[in-house]
């Protein structure tokens, strides 16, 4: 069996989160089960009204995000993929399967929107937490 169709997990860091209301955020809290708080190892980018991350398994710095189990995989995912564009003919994130670590310690393999453009241009967020960005910044969910 090919793992990635094995996988039913979803990493969010950004507007996907629990406290966003865009639709997609309702529609994944609707069709999903919050697994807790979890971190991946790489840099996180405040692109403007919405961030990016990038994995990267040789960094200390962490992304800060959440993990869900989405019920039915096939039917809630196409949608979050249009989304965050990754059928764009110059997409600015991949859906990719990368190791994460919930806050039970638990070690999971889920997918997660990476970004996959140049990052130069966009200052990074240290502490690697959107949501906390967003209030260091007085800026609204």
């Amino acid at each position: 069996m090919n793992v990635r169709n094995s996988i039913s997990l979803l990493f969010v860091y950004g507007t996907l989160m629990q406290g966003f209301s865009n639709p997609f955020a309702k529609k994944l809290r609707k069709n999903a089960v919050w697994q807790g708080k979890a971190t991946f190892t790489g840099q996180l980018f405040d692109l403007g009204s919405y961030p990016g991350a990038i994995f990267n398994s040789n960094t200390s710095s962490l992304v800060h995000g959440e993990v869900w189990e989405i019920s039915d995989f096939n039917a809630v995912i196409p949608s979050l993929d249009y989304y965050e564009g990754i059928h764009d003919s110059q997409p600015e994130y991949v859906r990719e399967p990368i190791p994460v670590l919930l806050e039970t310690g638990q070690k999971q393999l889920a997918w997660a929107y990476l970004y996959c453009q140049p990052t130069d241009a966009f200052v990074q967020i240290k502490h690697g937490d959107y949501r906390q960005w967003l209030l260091d910044n007085k800026q609204h969910l």
